[in-house]
């Protein structure tokens, strides 16, 4: 795997961490409303989601090059966009896409 793919790889871990950030830690402020507990369970549950998939990413960051299978990576990736389809999971293959295109920003 080449460099600009690697950096790619850890872009994309980067921008998944801060966005999991967000969906774990609402910036309102505290409720007792029953909808809002409904949707930050569902948030946490997409949360773990990301974060289960992105372990093994995290884990290997450091040597890409080797011993990371990209095809099982994005299988599981369209595993966790199947298991929430309204989430928008998409956007990371779309995220990883553009920045080997150049496009930098997340």
């Amino acid at each position: 795997m080449d460099e600009t793919r690697q950096a790619a790889y850890r872009h994309l871990l980067y921008v998944a961490m801060i966005e999991t950030r967000n969906y774990c830690q609402p910036r309102a402020s505290v409720s007792y409303n029953p909808l809002v507990w409904y949707r930050q369970y569902h948030q946490s549950r997409i949360a773990g989601a990301v974060a289960d998939w992105l372990h093994n990413l995290a884990n290997g960051s450091s040597h890409l090059h080797r011993g990371f299978s990209e095809d099982e990576f994005w299988k599981e990736h369209a595993g966790v966009c199947r298991r929430f389809p309204h989430a928008g999971l998409e956007r990371y293959r779309e995220l990883f896409d553009r920045y080997l295109l150049g496009d930098k920003w997340p």
